[in-house]
């Protein structure tokens, strides 16, 4: 009984004191918020895991689709950033400091410091060997459409050129794009890290909209729609701030992120 009234005594003290020493810890951070988001993104073997994980899927897939006849030539499309292409270091920098956006991202790509996630490359050269056509569609500007093929060709990926890499231009949900490549192809496949790489619809709704849209494509995870981590960016963010009208400080978006969560009452 001693020692647990000792132990409880220190506990309450460490609780005490942790917010002051968790300030200090984050004191100059830009984006305090995702520190941790990008240390496992760069640190854990559980998101490694998770990247193989997710082209093996698809890989079983292809295998299941290779036996079967499809009326159009078959096709994938895979989106770049955080699909194919690890940006780690670019999004753990915005941690650190804060970046100027897009033009320090067009350095980070012109860079070649980018390197493949896990797994990617050798699932599009498995599928590249199996004829399948690959469309890379990213959201991507298309200004730097030049330096993103120069990237993609110094990765090495298969099908690296202007005819299979898809920017944004003005299509921001991807849907244009992907009804294109339907109209003379048979997609197999749709893989990404955000949900609007499988469905426009997921682009501008609420945090409750897209988890219904999700439900109602719950037989497609796995099968036709394969999604890889990423904790740093995404469409999920953009439907934190859904319905809200006034701009948001620093510690008011904060405080508005910490608002969303379901806790113990």
């Amino acid at each position: 009984m001693k020692k647990y009234l000792i132990f409880c005594v220190i506990a309450v003290f460490l609780l005490s004191t942790f917010p002051k020493y968790k300030l200090a810890a984050e004191d100059g951070l830009n984006e305090k918020e995702y520190l941790m988001a990008a240390l496992w993104q760069q640190t854990s073997s559980e998101y490694r895991a998770l990247c193989y994980q997710a082209f093996n899927v698809a890989r079983d897939r292809i295998h299941m689709d290779i036996i079967k006849e499809w009326p159009k030539p078959r096709a994938v499309i895979i989106d770049l950033d955080e699909t194919v292409i690890f940006n780690a270091k670019y999004n753990a920098t915005g941690v650190i400091r804060e970046q100027e956006y897009p033009k320090e991202f067009y350095e980070w790509i012109a860079s070649g410091d980018a390197t493949p996630i896990p797994g990617a490359v050798e699932f599009l050269e498995f599928i590249d060997e199996e004829g399948y056509t690959i469309f890379y569609v990213t959201n991507r500007r298309d200004e730097c459409t030049d330096i993103t093929l120069q990237q993609i060709l110094d990765l090495e990926l298969p099908q690296a050129n202007r005819e299979h890499l898809l920017m944004r231009g003005t299509d921001h949900t991807k849907q244009g794009r992907r009804d294109k490549v339907n109209e003379d192809y048979a997609v197999i496949l749709y893989i990404g890290d955000n949900c609007v790489d499988f469905l426009g619809d997921y682009y501008s709704g609420s945090i409750e909209e897209r988890k219904n849209l999700t439900d109602s494509v719950q037989a497609e995870w796995g099968r036709k729609f394969i999604i890889l981590p990423n904790p740093m960016h995404g469409s999920w963010k953009k439907a934190l701030y859904h319905g809200v009208v006034e701009r948001l400080s620093g510690e008011e978006s904060l405080k508005h992120k910490a608002s969303l969560l379901e806790v113990i009452e």
